[in-house]
């Protein structure tokens, strides 16, 4: 009982997290719009590890309330500069949304 009691605050402090960093990403975009020139691929990359968080805090909910399983998840590729197991992740999580 109590290790639910447990989960479901981690679930709750997840949830909020992800809706904190989804409002930073629209900040970001915005501050990126209004950014002089030598600043747009550094709030790039603020927006891109943003998003990250996001992905990686609503994994870390779902996974937390058994909705999915870490198996779901596959090998890292930093490649094009994001995490490449965020775009599965993602995939998984709209699945069960």
């Amino acid at each position: 009982m109590q290790q639910d009691n447990q989960n479901d605050a981690y679930a709750e402090a997840l949830a909020e997290a992800a809706k904190l960093l989804e409002l930073a990403q629209a900040q970001l975009q915005r501050a990126r719009a209004r950014s002089p020139e030598e600043f747009v691929e550094r709030t790039d990359l603020l927006a891109k590890r943003a998003f990250e968080l996001k992905v990686k805090s609503d994994w870390l909910r779902c996974l937390s309330q058994g909705k999915i399983r870490f198996s779901d998840r596959q090998s890292s590729d930093r490649r094009f500069g994001i995490d490449r197991r965020l775009v599965r992740m993602q995939k998984v999580l709209l699945s069960i949304a």
